[in-house]
């Protein structure tokens, strides 16, 4: 469990909550996260949920992770006051150099070769949220007693869906739903989607990998974390994904606005 709180706009507060977990099935977690925030600076957190043989996904994940915190370091000052223009220039170059090292890596090692990972990274400013987003790991918004789903995955069954060739709902079952169509470290050159949002007080920020989404329906999230405290509704997400067979890692991520958690 990982957590932190600091100052994103007049005095409003976040807390950011965090945890990864195998899975009932698979031997190794190729997913990870990231939760970087000091008082008076930005937050930032992000997940990655890797891909590719042997020991290419827990590669190809972590080095965007590092590629991740390592550039919000250096360039997280500059975030404060930033434009959203600023901050799509933040995100463009920022998973640019992490595709460039990935794809780098892959080419070094046999074992690596077509490696890849997803990369979901939120920035909390005082303009508000700013989403910089690849591959089929989520980002949601609970305001309230609603749910939206403020990302859009890269995948060939959701490709489907928007070509109406599938019906929303049918993509849990498709034989393909585990294929990416865009990710990052998979190809030279990397596009990547980028989001802006104002949030509202106790708004909640959602991010989570399909190990969760592809257990729990999005009335289920909404239901627990509407109703648990953050680090509870960490806790009761990956509880109920494992309970349903946990096929996948799970990673979840869950900020809270002007939350009074410590």
């Amino acid at each position: 469990m990982n957590g932190t709180a600091g100052d994103i706009r007049g005095g409003e507060k976040v807390f950011v909550t965090g945890r990864t977990d195998v899975g009932q099935e698979r031997q190794n977690n190729e997913d990870c996260y990231l939760i970087m925030g000091i008082d008076h600076t930005p937050t930032l957190f992000a997940v990655a949920d890797g891909m590719g043989g042997h020991s290419g996904g827990e590669v190809a994940s972590s080095i965007a992770i590092e590629k991740t915190r390592a550039f919000f370091l250096r360039h997280r000052d500059r975030l404060i006051e930033s434009s959203r223009q600023d901050v799509r220039a933040f995100f463009t170059h920022m998973f640019e150099g992490a595709n460039r090292s990935i794809w780098e890596k892959a080419l070094s090692a046999e074992q690596l070769k077509g490696m890849g990972t997803t990369l979901t990274a939120a920035v909390l400013t005082r303009e508000g949220l700013h989403i910089g987003h690849i591959g089929d790991s989520r980002a949601y918004i609970i305001r309230s007693q609603e749910i939206s789903q403020v990302t859009e995955d890269h995948s060939y069954v959701q490709k489907l869906v928007n070509e109406n060739q599938l019906q929303a709902g049918e993509e849990k079952n498709h034989p393909k739903q585990n294929l990416l169509i865009r990710a990052l470290g998979t190809d030279r050159v990397v596009e990547v989607d980028i989001y802006h949002h104002s949030l509202e007080k106790m708004d909640r920020v959602l991010l989570c990998t399909d190990g969760l989404t592809r257990m729990v329906s999005d009335e289920e999230i909404l239901d627990i974390v509407i109703s648990c405290s953050v680090p509870e509704a960490v806790d009761r997400l990956i509880s109920t994904a494992n309970t349903r067979g946990g096929p996948d890692n799970i990673t979840v991520l869950l900020a809270e606005l002007n939350s009074e958690s410590e």
